[in-house]
C-alpha cells in the first residue's frame, strides 16, 4: 500500500473529498478544521477534572454556537451525538446563535464549541466563558490566542491548544496528562 508522509496525504485526501463531491462539510473553507475539532472534542471534554464534580445532574449541556450559519451547526451535531455520554454524562446538545446564548446564559460546567468564526463579538464569548466556568473551544486559527480556553494545533500531526490565562480565569481543571500532550499558550 502506498503511504504518503502526514501533511501531503492530508491535502491529498481533503482534495479528493472535495472532488468526489462528499455531502458533508467538505465545501466549505473551514471543513477540516471543523471535522477535527468535533472529533477532538470528546478527549478535551473528558479531560475536564471539574466535570467529576456533581452539580446533581447527570446531562452535560454543549452548545454549538454559530453567528449566522444555522445549517453547518446542524451538519456537525449527528457527529456529537453519536458520542452519547462522557464522564458518565448524557451529552445534551443544543444549537444556538451566539445572540441566543449571551441572552440566555449557558449552565455553569457547559462546553461551548464554536462553528464559525466570531470575529469582533469573540471577546463577549470568551468573558461569559471565564464567568460562567465554561469551557469554550474552537477550531479557528488564532482564537486560542485571543482567550478561547481550548483549541488545536495542526503541524505533522493534530495537538490539543491551551490557553492558559483563560483556563485558570475559567477555574477549570483538566487532567494533568492532557496537560502534558497540549501545546500550552501562555
Amino acid at each position: 500500500m502506498l503511504r504518503l508522509p502526514g501533511k501531503i496525504g492530508l491535502m491529498a485526501l481533503l482534495c479528493l473529498a472535495s472532488f468526489v463531491g462528499l455531502p458533508s462539510l467538505a465545501q466549505d473553507a473551514a471543513s477540516p478544521r471543523l471535522q477535527i475539532g468535533i472529533n477532538l472534542l470528546p478527549a478535551i471534554i473528558a479531560a475536564n477534572q471539574s466535570l467529576a464534580v456533581s452539580d446533581g445532574t447527570n446531562n452535560l449541556p454543549i452548545y454549538l454556537v454559530y453567528r449566522e450559519n444555522r445549517h453547518l451547526a446542524k451538519q456537525l451535531e449527528p457527529g456529537l451525538r453519536q458520542v452519547g455520554e462522557i464522564r458518565k454524562r448524557k451529552l445534551e446538545i443544543t444549537i444556538l446563535s451566539l445572540d441566543e446564548l449571551l441572552s440566555q446564559g449557558p449552565a455553569p460546567l457547559s462546553v461551548v464549541f464554536i462553528t464559525e468564526p466570531l470575529d469582533q463579538r469573540l471577546p463577549e464569548l470568551v468573558e461569559l466563558a471565564e464567568q460562567q466556568r465554561i469551557l469554550l473551544f474552537s477550531p479557528f486559527k488564532g482564537d486560542v490566542e485571543l482567550g478561547v480556553t481550548t483549541g488545536f494545533q495542526v503541524t505533522d500531526k493534530v495537538l490539543p491548544l491551551v490557553n492558559m490565562a483563560s483556563l485558570k480565569q475559567s477555574k477549570i481543571k483538566l487532567k494533568a496528562f492532557f496537560l502534558r500532550i497540549a501545546v500550552k499558550h501562555e
